[in-house]
């Protein structure tokens, strides 16, 4: 059920993360060149992550399947440098693929945090 939730929340956060992208490069389609809004959609797919987690706790897909990010103890929801190295650990190439082999995936173990259902 883990790597179900994971997932979803993997496929609603992608969802509304390109919908935004879209909606982005058409209203600044005229003021920034193609080979610039490649670099600012990287900018922004971390910062979704990163702002989120940073401000409620949650992506949007957490908040639909009703998870939450929290320590590796339980006992609180992470603080800026968890969330920071959970962000820049998904530049990792095998983050996506690292669900397969285990319960947690590389972002989870580098920041000493787990996924919960609340």
């Amino acid at each position: 059920m883990k790597k179900r939730i994971r997932l979803y929340n993997f496929l609603i956060d992608s969802i509304l993360f390109y919908v935004l992208i879209l909606v982005i490069s058409v209203l600044l389609k005229e003021y920034v060149e193609r080979q610039n809004l490649k670099y600012l959609m990287i900018l922004l797919y971390y910062l979704y992550y990163f702002i989120l987690k940073l401000t409620i706790g949650q992506t949007i897909g957490k908040i639909i399947t009703k998870t939450r990010v929290v320590t590796i103890d339980n006992s609180e929801k992470p603080n800026f440098k968890k969330i920071f190295v959970r962000t820049i650990s998904r530049l990792i190439p095998i983050d996506l693929i690292s669900y397969l082999f285990s319960s947690n995936g590389i972002h989870d173990s580098l920041s000493k945090t787990k996924l919960k259902k609340i």
